[in-house]
């Protein structure tokens, strides 16, 4: 499969590339890793007649430390995540995130944290070839009326969002900052997904995700990332969870958790926090009741749209719910101070 024609612009700051989005719109994409992007142009699934680079834009590529916030530019490499010393202590679910991406070349050479956060929703009916599409009508993600991964059809589409980044930093209640050339808005990063298949991303055709902004750890806080996949490296998430919990040294008194690779958006299970509350840290039957919470809440939307079972999958949730809350709690018990962190 080859990349259909495209004009490439390579703008020398983020002013311009923010001009260049204003221009031309939904007729242009913005071109950071291209990991995602490059492979749906080859099979047909997207058509742009520009593609913007971030490459030369300096200011989209720093990570720092401010204001009680980590801020990481939308074209940082997984890789520079990965090797920025203070995010294996104070930040390891988002350290678990990164790691498992893709594969370390893919961290390294091209994998951005705004491009895996900003990936296109995937389903197996929809991400394949041209030649194998027309062998069935349209879906509603390519612009048909029925979807072919829920059973017995549906007008909605029911591709799924596979960010691994995601879950983890919404868990931890980042914020994002969104930029067209007359506007720049701060908003929380759920705000990001409008959990509709066919448009995952709230994004208007003139803006672009420019940094990332995660709370620093507070004291009796942690957080843990889980992902289940069939290989090792460059895979999809059959399932995965992003975990926040917080105690006060014996009981838990805030608790998040995030579901992933299940829903068309990042999926809260909003009873976890209920089920957990006051109770004491760590209590096992407190954590098995909000595995069950997760897996009847994910059951509703999970549907055959990659090649795993989707009995597997809801039965999963429970255990990937269970492994991420059990660490997170574990880390937020072993950190109640974290001003004597390295």
């Amino acid at each position: 499969m080859r990349l259909p024609p495209f004009a490439y612009e390579r703008p020398r700051d983020l002013y311009e590339a923010l001009e260049l989005l204003n221009t031309f719109g939904k007729d242009c994409r913005v071109l950071a890793g291209g990991t995602d992007l490059l492979v749906r142009m080859k099979q047909g699934l997207a058509t742009p007649s520009r593609l913007i680079s971030l490459k030369d834009l300096p200011e989209l590529a720093t990570i720092n430390e401010s204001d009680g916030f980590l801020n990481i530019g939308t074209a940082v490499k997984l890789a520079d995540i990965l090797a920025y010393e203070p995010i294996q202590y104070r930040w390891p679910g988002l350290l678990e995130a990164v790691k498992s991406v893709g594969a370390p070349s893919i961290q390294h050479f091209s994998g951005t944290i705004g491009g895996n956060l900003c990936q296109d929703n995937r389903c197996q009916f929809y991400n394949q070839s041209k030649f194998f599409r027309q062998a069935r009508q349209t879906c509603n993600k390519a612009g048909g009326n029925t979807c072919f991964a829920w059973k017995g059809g549906s007008d909605k589409c029911h591709s799924i969002c596979q960010s691994d980044s995601a879950p983890i930093l919404i868990a931890m209640d980042a914020r994002i900052t969104i930029k067209s050339k007359n506007e720049s808005r701060t908003i929380p990063l759920e705000e990001l997904y409008s959990s509709v298949g066919e448009r995952p991303l709230t994004l208007a055709d003139d803006e672009m995700l420019t940094e990332i902004h995660v709370p620093g750890p507070v004291p009796g806080a942690g957080c843990a990332f889980e992902k289940l996949t069939y290989r090792s490296s460059i895979d999809y998430a059959v399932v995965s969870a992003g975990a926040y919990v917080q105690t006060d040294g014996s009981k838990t008194v805030n608790a998040r958790l995030i579901i992933g690779a299940v829903a068309r958006g990042p999926l809260a299970i909003a009873a976890v926090e209920k089920t957990l509350k006051d109770r004491t840290a760590g209590d096992e039957e407190a954590i098995d009741q909000a595995g069950r919470e997760a897996m009847n809440a994910a059951e509703a939307f999970i549907a055959n749209n990659i090649t795993q079972p989707v009995e597997y999958r809801t039965q999963m949730v429970s255990v990937i719910t269970k492994r991420a809350l059990s660490r997170a709690t574990k880390r937020a018990l072993s950190h109640t101070d974290v001003s004597e962190a390295k």
